[in-house]
């Protein structure tokens, strides 16, 4: 987790900006005329339709494609246009840092209480000098995708990660293995793999000699690849295409739309001994000194409702998460719950026990020497 004080928090946008209606609750309170200003990620657009429902405001939702696009924008003048902001893991301490957006008040949200265990107030990841700077809506999970009617689980549980720079011990997964060009999804899988580190991997610093054997798998990576691509639609296309079986450190978010088509084929594991990595989106008060609070905690507080859980998770979402809120799971059929999490045919009872083995998705403060050497290391292998 980054460290460091934090740069105060800011002009007033965390005071009291609501109007005064008292309707920071699913159903209550009427906004009608008012408008609120959210930058998003996408498949939160239902949401944004039941608090419209439900209160008569109009919501507005701008897209960003990452986290630090979000960033920027708040950098570059957002903070006096938007008023709510979903970020990612530690993005959300790097916002408080920059002044961008500002605490968030236990009591605005009594939901809190019906969080899983592993996100109960305050997380940890969204938690810095005391504050809480964000409410966690949905998560995800990554590790080794896989197709289930061509590769063996068990081959996979016994040899780990190492099948996609070995192609497997008996040679059955050489070039069947797929990639988006995404270095800090793939590295820490990596990291857990090749050295003895019983931590998060993306907090680790190694050593020269560490990051020059982890470069050299970086190229053995490579060599076993049928394709780089730059985006998740093109590796969905070559596993349903049946050009690869293996992708490696993409995770359900990305994965799961071959699963909502029908193909329950698709699969991701984790070696039980190494682990893999999650995400955990969170929802922001942006320091804007017109904050309407009470509307932006209305649209927060929906986020966690069983209805808006469903709505983020599956109903109204292309890529697919899963939810925060243990009283929502009933919302899902087994089917959807297993599209989902894609963990072996299991749905949200495999919940623990995927989170019991996952790290933390954090930025790395090794990140520029990962995305060298990931660039060296394509540049000098024979992708297939």
């Amino acid at each position: 987790m980054l460290a460091g004080c934090l740069g105060g928090n800011g002009n007033g946008g965390n005071g009291n900006g609501g109007n005064g209606n008292g309707g920071n609750g699913n159903g209550g309170g009427d906004f009608s005329g008012e408008t609120l200003n959210v930058l998003t990620w996408s498949g939160y657009e239902g949401v944004a339709d039941l608090v419209e429902e439900r209160t008569g405001a109009n919501l507005n939702l701008s897209m960003i494609s990452s986290d630090v696009e979000g960033f920027n924008q708040l950098g570059s003048g957002g903070t006096n246009e938007f008023e709510v902001l979903v970020l990612d893991n530690d993005w959300a301490v790097r916002n408080a840092e920059a002044d961008h957006i500002v605490p968030l008040n236990e009591d605005e949200y009594p939901e809190a209480d019906g969080l899983h265990e592993e996100f109960a107030w305050p997380y940890e990841t969204f938690e810095q000098g005391g504050d809480v700077w964000a409410l966690p809506p949905r998560w995800g999970w990554g590790g080794l995708g896989y197709d289930d009617r061509e590769v063996d689980l068990e081959m996979l549980e016994d040899e780990g990660y190492t099948v996609c720079w070995t192609g497997g011990s008996d040679g059955s997964l050489e070039n069947e293995l797929t990639l988006v060009d995404w270095p800090t999804w793939v590295i820490p899988l990596v990291i857990l793999e090749v050295f003895d580190y019983d931590e998060n991997p993306m907090q680790i610093e190694l050593s020269e000699s560490e990051l020059g054997e982890l470069e050299e798998v970086l190229i053995q990576l490579f060599d076993n690849t049928t394709a780089v691509h730059s985006g998740a639609a093109a590796v969905r296309q070559d596993l349903v295409e049946g050009n690869a079986s293996l992708v490696f450190g993409t995770g359900n978010f990305a994965l799961s739309q071959i699963a909502k088509e029908g193909n329950e084929w698709m699969k991701i594991m984790f070696p039980e001994q190494t682990g893999g990595w999650y995400w955990v989106e969170g929802t922001c008060l942006i320091n804007n000194s017109n904050l309407n609070r009470d509307l932006a905690v209305e649209f927060q507080r929906e986020c966690l409702s069983p209805e808006g859980q469903y709505s983020i998770c599956y109903g109204d979402a292309e890529s697919l998460g899963a939810p925060v809120m243990e009283e929502a799971f009933d919302e899902f059929t087994e089917e959807e719950q297993r599209q989902i999490l894609l963990y072996k045919d299991q749905g949200f009872e495999a919940m623990d026990e995927i989170l019991n083995n996952m790290y933390q998705y954090l930025i790395s403060p090794q990140q520029d020497e990962w995305l060298d050497m990931w660039e060296r290391a394509k540049a000098q292998a024979d992708i297939n």
